[in-house]
């Protein structure tokens, strides 16, 4: 019993529930342990067809090319966020969106690419590992590969 209950609070202190936020305006802003990052959306057509910028502390980072996208951050202390999945709806309603994880623990904060297939509805956190949800499947991304595989038991009963 002692040693279920060790387990279960040291998953709860590796953890951080997931927070998601769909876009909504034309700009928004994201408190990361990096700095702000600045989600603006572009004021015309791009002639890269990007809609939205994404800026850390001012500088170019990233850019989206979906109508739409929505985020997912690691935690929402008064820091920031450590990491965050970005979903980019570039193919529109009828095609998964492409799906990145914005990594800001680094000294250079960089991007990678989580998956092109993967239309996420859920989002669990480890300090190694991020847990994706698709209609009551889990993959997990850890080491810039996804493969099939639930987070750790204590992690579903926490809430999104």
């Amino acid at each position: 019993m002692a040693k279920r209950l060790f387990i279960s609070i040291w998953l709860f202190i590796l953890c951080v529930s997931a927070f998601s936020q769909t876009s909504g305006g034309d700009t928004e802003e994201i408190k990361t342990i990096a700095g702000t990052l600045t989600i603006n959306k572009a004021p015309h057509a791009e002639a890269d067809s990007a809609t939205f910028h994404v800026k850390l502390n001012g500088r170019e980072f990233d850019q989206l090319y979906g109508p739409r996208y929505t985020y997912y951050e690691d935690s929402k202390d008064t820091v920031g966020a450590t990491r965050i999945i970005v979903e980019d709806f570039a193919g529109g309603f009828s095609d998964p969106p492409s799906v990145m994880l914005y990594d800001f623990r680094k000294k250079n904060p960089d991007i990678s690419n989580v998956s092109g297939h993967l239309d996420v509805d859920g989002v669990k956190w480890t300090s190694k590992a991020v847990f994706l949800s698709e209609n009551g499947k889990w993959y997990k991304f850890f080491n810039g590969k996804l493969t099939r595989g639930g987070p750790p038991k204590g992690l579903l009963r926490q809430s999104n």
